[in-house]
């Protein structure tokens, strides 16, 4: 595998209610866009939903895509794949996911994708993923993060260098300007 272009993992969700699908679909579309533009290669999980959307963004957009898949019974995984991996096991589709991120962004999601921010802030902080790869969530979405953050802090079951470790943003924008700036 081709790990010239930076390579970043973006968490999505797999589904959302209808009311927010045309506005989540968009963001995360937007964000695959822009991947593909500044020259990276989006990595998901290759499902449906927004993880479809951020590999459709990226591929319409000459993007390159990698689908670390997760077979689950009734799963129709994206068709917007430049390469994919199927595994029949979470925790090695985990690891596998992992590893190949340069960098991870986090868009709106359900308790995957919540797990998986949560797993890359506890591998920051047992420096087994490199604290120098970003870990962005994007969106409004978040805004509650901080204060889950602030509340475990202030019940003493983290230091506050753990806020050190993501960095909650607005926009699909300021995600690939702090990308740029990372990896300059």
């Amino acid at each position: 595998m081709n790990k010239s272009k930076k390579h970043i993992v973006v968490f999505a969700g797999n589904e959302c209610v209808a009311a927010k699908e045309k506005y989540y679909y968009g963001l995360a579309y937007e964000m695959g866009k822009l991947l593909a533009q500044a020259g990276y290669v989006t990595v998901t999980g290759g499902g449906p939903g927004l993880m479809d959307q951020v590999s459709r963004g990226a591929v319409e957009n000459g993007g390159v895509t990698i689908g670390i898949k997760l077979s689950v019974a009734g799963r129709i995984h994206s068709t917007f794949l430049t390469t994919s991996e199927l595994f029949e096991h979470l925790a090695p589709r985990q690891e596998r996911l992992l590893s190949l991120g340069d960098a991870f962004i986090a868009l709106p999601g359900g308790v995957g994708t919540f797990y998986e921010v949560f797993q890359v802030i506890a591998l920051k902080r047992k420096l087994d993923i490199e604290e120098s790869k970003p870990m962005i969530l994007v969106d409004e979405f978040f805004d509650q993060f901080e204060q889950l953050m602030n509340h475990v802090i202030q019940h003493g079951f983290a230091p506050p260098t753990i806020q050190k470790l993501y960095i909650l943003l607005k926009t699909p924008q300021d995600a690939v300007k702090i990308l740029s700036a990372s990896f300059a």
